[in-house]
């Protein structure tokens, strides 16, 4: 069956270390396959502005943009899905559940759609590391004054206790919000109908399409739902090996080597699939 939707994750997956990547050969790749009806998903768990800036020399029409792990889905600049949390959700998070023992010491973003809200005192070293990924960062004596909408809650962690939290926050919500692993120590909390997958799953119904129309290429944990479930998905050769074990495949080249544009060449546009 033919393959009409991409979806790749970024950070250690389309993106370089230094969140390069060759523009010419995105921008050849993402005509080509727009001359054979393919719409290519950036899904990564930034914010919506940041992508857009970093994207500003190669957006198309069939360029589709999932920001903050599928609470923001944008097609042609124009927003059609909008998983925002509830007022009450925020209230209740940074009233109550963010002075709970598994928050009381965390440090704290609340993504929204204007900008971006950490409390004073937090680390100038954390502090400096947030501005390079949250636009428009502000520092606020307390959250529950912030008057924004909420896209996301990223918490800051140890990479090797990212999972352990994920697990204790989800079991916290209890399915009110639910937490995802987004790598390098961040662990987003979102509303529970949000996601890398439900994102792919609310594009594939719009445009008619089922898993048997999907690519994906991902590295980390909240990549997984999406691997398992795109017929044609492909975890990069840099993954740890369990992300690897989830995918139908595992390309050759690394994001170091542009291994999800030489994929999408090799086994779409040289019309192996």
């Amino acid at each position: 069956m033919a393959i009409n939707l991409i979806a790749t994750d970024l950070n250690g997956t389309l993106l370089h270390q230094d969140q390069r990547f060759d523009k010419e050969r995105f921008k050849r790749v993402l005509a080509q396959l727009r001359a054979i009806n393919v719409s290519l998903v950036l899904s990564s768990g930034n914010q919506y502005a940041h992508l857009r800036q970093l994207f500003k020399d190669v957006m198309a029409d069939n360029l589709i943009v999932v920001a903050e792990n599928g609470a923001s889905i944008y097609a042609q600049d124009r927003l059609i899905f909008d998983g925002s949390l509830s007022a009450d959700q925020q209230r209740k998070f940074v009233t109550v559940d963010r002075h709970q023992p598994l928050f009381k010491d965390a440090y704290v973003i609340l993504v929204g759609s204007h900008g971006s809200y950490t409390e004073l005192g937090a680390p100038d070293k954390l502090v400096a590391m947030a501005r390079q990924f949250y636009d428009h960062l502000h520092l606020v004596a307390d959250l529950a004054t912030v008057d924004d909408t909420v896209k996301k809650i990223s918490i800051s962690t140890s990479p090797d206790q990212a999972a352990d939290l994920v697990a204790r926050a989800n079991d916290f919500f209890d399915g009110e919000l639910r937490a995802h692993d987004s790598g390098y120590g961040v662990v987003d909390l979102v509303d529970q109908r949000v996601g890398k997958l439900p994102a792919i799953q609310f594009l594939a119904t719009k445009l008619g399409l089922t898993a048997a129309n999907v690519m994906a290429f991902g590295d980390g944990a909240n990549d997984v739902p999406l691997l398992r479930y795109a017929a044609h998905s492909y975890a990069m050769c840099n993954a740890p090996a369990d992300i690897q074990a989830a995918a139908k495949h595992v390309t050759t080249l690394d994001n170091e080597h542009d291994g999800v544009l030489a994929t999408i060449e090799q086994e779409l546009l040289n019309g192996r699939l």
